[in-house]
């Protein structure tokens, strides 16, 4: 591969899917296990301690950003970029270990973890040593490399969690086991990068920091937004309410495997043809058009069998997750349509409109969640959220759509996709009337059963896909 222009974006989202399949899998039950054998309190405490390392951590990941798209530009000096990593994430390191010891007190007061401060600094350390890296592989245009380093994470993730859980660590287990996985893969990235960093130059510090001022904020703000929902069951309800709304949030996580995928390889693909000057109008409809090839059936399914599937996996104690479930799903096929744009815009070196963007859906959820919260109860934080969602999907599209010319925000195969699923949507809910739910078995023959449904009616109905798949079968055999 010449350089990240060059990438074959549908045969690297492929080989990338693969390695999510299997994080899917081995998240889901790893979240099983803990949710069971810790309970909603202990295991809510820990995701919601997660949710505030994911906000501490966004400077680095901003700045990641910024890394990743003057990585993938014509001309980069890769080596200066890499060495302003390591300043940056040494600095944040630095930072994070006073602000932490400070507030230790009520890290464990609010978290319920006695060892919520060391829990804290450990993932904070490993994601910061992480995530620069990973971004450099998707600058450099591997995809797949960058999700399967991401898969050896979660293979070695769940065994060490298991480990330190059963050690007698408690739910601060769970944060030791992702921790330690994290750091393990990092000489994984390295051996492929093969880059010697150098001290950069006052112009590569100046390119970064150009990018970096809008993509940290973004960054910061993105992830409030995203975890905003557990913040504010945690802090006005209770963790156990936090446990009901993480064990849902997980079920429709494969919703976005495949978004995630495409985008992470559709920023710096657009970053590089637009440094050149070349269209890129194909390459954001292309991911448009399959970023909801699952978030659409996970919806539909959802809608059909919201308790059985919470009862199902996590036992009757999680009951009153299904409450949220079918309303997360929905919020997850609208991300799945926003990732490619927000995607869009930081590959047309637009990180400022982007952060304009994630702030105003950031106040009204704030705002709507509040107020919502206290109406209608749980509930009203996930409609707050789907909302504000919609808001940010309408906002980014529009913004991508009025400066490229060329694209097509309704393809033709989203319809396609909503068609398939609605047939499936049918067979489930006939299903489920001649079959019992009650153990794993009948649950997995009537999940199967439509998904089978939804694939073979796409791939009747769906020229576009047929094509698409041909294409990529091709170049994998080629």
């Amino acid at each position: 591969m010449a350089d990240a222009g060059d990438m074959n974006l549908g045969l690297e989202s492929l080989k990338g899917f693969a390695g999510k399949i299997l994080q899917a899998v081995l998240g889901f039950a790893g979240t099983i296990i803990f949710a069971r054998v810790l309970g909603r309190s202990d295991f809510g405490g820990f995701y919601f301690l997660l949710s505030l390392v994911f906000i501490a951590d966004r400077p680095i990941r901003g700045f990641g950003q910024a890394v990743e798209k003057r990585y993938s530009e014509a001309g980069a000096r890769k080596r200066e970029i890499a060495g302003g990593a390591i300043l940056l994430t040494a600095a944040a390191l630095v930072v994070a270990g006073v602000v932490v010891f400070a507030l230790r007190d009520l890290l464990v007061q609010k978290t319920n973890l006695e060892q919520a401060p060391v829990v804290f600094v450990a993932l904070f350390v490993a994601f910061g040593v992480f995530y620069p890296v990973q971004k450099m592989l998707g600058g450099e245009g591997w995809i797949s490399k960058q999700t399967w380093n991401d898969t050896l994470r979660s293979v070695l993730t769940l065994p060490l969690q298991l480990l330190f859980v059963f050690a007698g660590f408690g739910a601060a287990g769970m944060g030791y086991g992702l921790a330690a996985a994290t750091l393990l893969v990092v000489p994984v990235a390295l051996y492929f990068l093969r880059i010697r960093p150098s001290v950069p130059s006052r112009s590569t510090v100046a390119s970064l920091w150009s990018y970096a001022r809008y993509s940290t904020v973004a960054a910061f703000v993105g992830k409030a937004y995203d975890r905003f929902d557990v913040l504010l069951l945690g802090t006005l309800l209770t963790t156990g309410a936090v446990g009901n709304y993480e064990a849902a949030y997980k079920l429709t996580v494969p919703a976005t495997f495949l978004a995630s995928v495409v985008a992470s390889g559709l920023a710096p693909k657009v970053s590089n043809r637009h440094s050149k000057e070349q269209d890129v109008s194909i390459d954001v409809t292309n991911g448009v058009s399959y970023a909801s090839l699952l978030s659409i059936p996970l919806f539909f399914g959802v809608l059909a069998i919201p308790r059985s599937l919470v009862v199902t996996a996590y036992g009757s104690e999680y009951a009153g997750a299904a409450v949220f479930l079918v309303g997360l799903a929905l919020y997850q096929l609208l991300y799945s349509q926003t990732l490619m744009y927000q995607h869009a815009l930081s590959g047309l070196d637009l990180p400022d409109v982007r952060m304009r963007i994630d702030m105003l859906t950031l106040a009204f959820n704030v705002v709507a969640g509040v107020a919502l919260l206290t109406t209608i109860g749980a509930i009203g934080v996930v409609v707050a959220t789907i909302l504000a969602e919609s808001a940010r999907y309408a906002m980014s599209m529009l913004s991508v759509n009025r400066r490229i010319d060329g694209l097509d925000a309704f393809p033709r195969t989203l319809f396609e996709q909503v068609f398939a699923a609605g047939v499936m949507f049918v067979i489930v809910e006939a299903g489920q009337r001649a079959i019992v739910l009650r153990s794993w078995v009948q649950l997995g023959l009537l999940v199967g059963i439509g998904a089978v449904t939804y694939g073979v009616v796409l791939l009747v109905v769906s020229p576009g896909l047929r094509f698409t798949l041909s294409s990529v079968y091709r170049d994998a055999t080629s």
